[in-house]
């Protein structure tokens, strides 16, 4: 380990971390995420830890809880938008124990809580199920593989192999539970209540994704023919294989064949779900682009009660049908009440994302929050970094604003900022991002976190830049913060420059 790591895991043992009232409280009773977020999975992180040799789990805390707090430190970020795997948590079948909290480590999620209370920050909860559920919960479901090898699978088949799917290489494994299955989707709830019962109370809790009937993130994306291309062991595609998995679970269900119906009912029972176990805090939908379910069909029509297809999708669009599906599954969000806010964020901007109606992503969520006026629409709205803007590997195409791909190489500030003239566009903020100005307010963005220790580590711009006003990462970040704070009415001057 390095010296501030030992240094900070021997301070650590003297400190008593007491919970605080954070800054969301001062709010009212539902907490609410605003500002710059830095966005970390920690199986992610603990891929990345710096020392030699295999960690040892207290190695591990300590690694992991330096990092929360440099993360922290930082006045340009409010929070930490926390990424955890269920089967990292639930590590054992709780009918098996007698105790309310046998079975679960939720040591790694202390571990962000009590930083964020001792900097007075707040967390942004994002546990994915799906392909990352325990593996003692797939043991108990009669896998539907046999469905395309030996022509049968049992009637209750639960469970189904997908490869080269998006995210995979986050994942925990190829097998995913079908998003119907009452044995996953009662052990996913229950989950939930455990983990409301755990930090319910705590300030820093402020909001938590909705996920269920997810792949590998809890974005509304499933393997599709779309963004599936690698051979599946089934021998089909995998839109065949969701309408032969369809038919097979629900035989005499017409209004399930050949639809994405299934998907759309499996969400708002989630969504009520979720509703019924949260109290006081937000809850959000990731439905990025209109892609990513199955499509069928390009005949579709909408539901009666579809309050969002005409301004999200494309009718000429090749995935109309997910298109639908998705504005289908949000509209029926608009409609539901519960004790908690609503919101809606994109995973997946970056530069080149669109900026007009018609694919949903991030002007989409900006038709959500402007729906009622400021300053406190029922929904907010926020919008994560698709890839890091630091990274070498990644800038050019996080940062390039042209969907054919860009001749010119831009250094990260111009990446951060050709990004955030998308975040920015059609809101009050727009102008010193060069965009259109709007009405429709934005209350939180997300970067990975190595973007945040980056700017933290360069208090000076790379040059020659075509920024405005030739400012560092850590400049635009200041600025991100003070204008969404302002959005929110909360106007904040803007720090000074961070290199001489």
């Amino acid at each position: 380990m390095s010296r501030n790591i030992i240094f900070y895991c021997a301070c650590f043992a003297f400190l008593l971390v007491s919970a605080r009232t954070s800054h969301a409280d001062d709010w009212g009773s539902v907490r609410k995420p605003l500002g710059v977020y830095a966005h970390l999975d920690i199986e992610t992180a603990i891929k990345r830890y710096p020392g030699s040799g295999t960690p040892t789990a207290t190695e591990l805390h300590c690694y992991l809880r330096q990092l929360y707090a440099d993360l922290l430190a930082d006045t340009a970020v409010a929070g930490i938008a926390l990424g955890a795997h269920w089967d990292n948590i639930e590590l054992s079948d709780p009918s098996l124990f007698h105790g309310y909290s046998d079975g679960y480590d939720w040591s790694y999620l202390d571990d962000a809580f009590d930083e964020a209370n001792a900097a007075h920050k707040t967390i942004q909860l994002i546990i994915t199920p799906g392909f990352d559920s325990p593996q003692w919960l797939l043991n108990k479901i009669p896998p539907c593989d046999p469905l395309f090898t030996k022509g049968k699978a049992a009637a209750d088949c639960g469970t189904v192999t997908f490869v080269g799917y998006p995210e995979s290489t986050r994942a925990d494994g190829n097998l995913l539970p079908l998003p119907w299955n009452d044995v996953y989707k009662a052990a996913w709830l229950d989950f939930l209540v455990h983990l409301d019962a755990k930090y319910q109370f705590n300030p820093a809790f402020i909001s938590i994704a909705i996920a269920g009937p997810i792949g590998a993130s809890t974005e509304i994306i499933l393997p599709t023919d779309g963004n599936t291309t690698d051979p599946q062991p089934s021998g089909l595609t995998p839109d065949n294989m969701w309408l032969a998995l369809i038919k097979h679970s629900f035989p005499t269900v017409k209004s399930y064949q050949n639809t994405d119906q299934v998907f759309i009912d499996e969400w708002k029972q989630v969504v009520e779900g979720y509703e019924n176990i949260f109290r006081g805090v937000t809850l959000f939908i990731s439905p990025d682009a209109g892609n990513d379910l199955p499509s069928f069909s390009p005949d579709v029509t909408p539901h009666h009660d579809n309050t969002l297809f005409a301004e999200d999708c494309m009718p000429t669009q090749l995935n109309v049908m997910s298109c639908e599906a998705k504005t289908e599954i949000l509209s029926n969000f608009i409609t539901v009440d519960g004790p908690n806010e609503k919101a809606t964020q994109v995973g997946g901007m970056t530069a080149a994302s669109s900026v007009t109606l018609g694919d949903i992503g991030v002007p989409g969520i900006k038709l959500l929050t402007s729906l009622w006026p400021p300053p406190s629409p029922p929904f907010q709205g926020g919008a994560e970094f698709d890839l890091a803007v630091s990274d070498p590997m990644t800038t050019q195409e996080e940062g390039c604003p042209d969907p054919n791909g860009c001749s010119t190489t831009f250094t990260v500030e111009e990446s951060t900022y050709n990004v955030l003239t998308v975040f920015f566009y059609g809101t009050p903020a727009a102008k010193y991002y060069g965009g259109k100005l709007g009405r429709a307010p934005m209350q939180y963005v997300e970067l990975d976190y190595v973007d945040i220790k980056y700017a933290q580590a360069n208090p000076c711009p790379t040059l020659p830049t075509t920024v405005p006003g030739a400012p560092s990462l850590q400049d635009l970040l200041n600025r991100a913060s003070r204008d969404l704070f302002g959005m929110a009415g909360e106007h904040r001057p803007l720090p000074q420059t961070t290199c001489p």
